[in-house]
């Protein structure tokens, strides 16, 4: 039997967020990206819009370090 924490099933996905300079950051959701919608509620708690992000999108847009923070906790 495996632990819970190992069958946590997320992805990053950089996202319209005014916290950044470059205007994208890179948050947590839960699931695969193929199973959510339009939107989705981060790791963090907020809720973004969902787009395709650009390679440059990327590179460029820093990681939600509270989103980190929580993927942590659950993961222990």
């Amino acid at each position: 039997m495996t632990p819970m924490s190992s069958q946590l099933r997320y992805h990053w996905l950089p996202v319209v967020d005014d916290s950044s300079d470059y205007g994208l950051v890179r948050h947590a959701f839960r699931g695969r990206r193929i199973d959510l919608g339009a939107n989705g509620e981060s790791f963090c708690g907020n809720l973004f819009a969902l787009a395709e992000p650009s390679e440059v999108d990327w590179i460029r847009a820093p990681s939600c370090q509270l989103c980190n923070s929580e993927l942590k906790a659950v993961k222990g």
